[in-house]
């Protein structure tokens, strides 16, 4: 059995944070095809046929074309839509969308770069995303999309807390049942030692003491056993046997568009 050099906390920390990203790669794959035709709408509204310069002035260099595309091609990503929404508020966008809004669009810059730039994002970075873009969704009227990204939050969360829950659990038990028989090995000490003592042998004394001694050492093994709460288990969605905190099977989450 070949054991790997990283310790299982940091293994099931890297799994965890991959995940995450993953989650926030889907969810603005969604804002994506939402978001770029909302613009470019508002674009078009405001600006008719010079929306692409338009759109061109909000970037320091010129957009890619689109593969196989034509020149004039303009290729809407998350990083695309949320910069020109940021910097054509005030022409196009401040007379459907607040203050609130502006605010999100800033927010999700930020991590949309943080992602691109594949630094870390934890829970609650991942979640603040997904919620964010939830409400952005629901602002420029994709209720369909913001659903999406809501039952992706819930399972984001589920899959956070149900492990926790899950190790609280457990460690409650672990605790009860260290209890329970260390009850169980001071009534069986004091039973064995009662009796050795009135059987008044030369010899009771001693090996009562050596019998204190022996359950003494069992109490202390049975204190510091702790349980293990990542070993061989049923994984709750495929209902295979795993061996680490994240399933290698079913992991890896489906994108919310398939």
């Amino acid at each position: 059995m070949t054991v790997s050099d990283s310790p299982p906390n940091n293994q099931a920390a890297e799994s965890q944070t991959e995940l995450q990203r993953d989650y926030v790669r889907d969810a603005l794959d969604v804002l994506t095809n939402a978001l770029g035709p909302y613009v470019e709408s508002q674009l078009r509204a405001t600006f008719g046929d010079q929306w692409k310069r338009n759109a061109r002035s909000s970037f320091r260099r010129p957009r890619e074309e689109s593969p196989g595309g034509k020149s004039d091609d303009f290729t809407w990503d998350a990083h695309s839509a949320l910069t020109v929404m940021w910097d054509q508020w005030n022409a196009v966008f401040r007379q459907h969308l607040g203050h609130y809004e502006r605010s999100l669009v800033s927010e999700l810059r930020e991590f949309r770069n943080r992602w691109a730039h594949q630094r870390q994002l934890n829970f609650d970075d991942s979640y603040r995303v997904l919620d964010s873009i939830e409400r952005l969704l629901s602002a420029i009227g994709c209720d369909e999309d913001a659903r999406k990204i809501y039952d992706t939050k819930q399972e984001l969360l589920g899959r956070e807390f149900s492990d926790k829950i899950n190790e609280e659990q457990i460690t409650k038990q672990n605790v009860r049942n260290k209890w329970w028989t260390v009850g169980v090995y001071i009534v069986c000490c004091i039973a064995i030692v009662a009796q050795m003592i009135l059987s008044w042998s030369s010899s009771g004394y001693l090996i009562a003491g050596f019998v204190v001694l022996v359950f003494i050492y069992l109490i202390y093994q049975r204190m510091q056993f702790e349980p293990v709460i990542y070993g061989p288990r049923e994984c709750r969605k495929c209902f295979r046997i795993i061996y680490t905190q994240e399933c290698p099977y079913c992991g890896k989450k489906p994108s919310p568009q398939e």
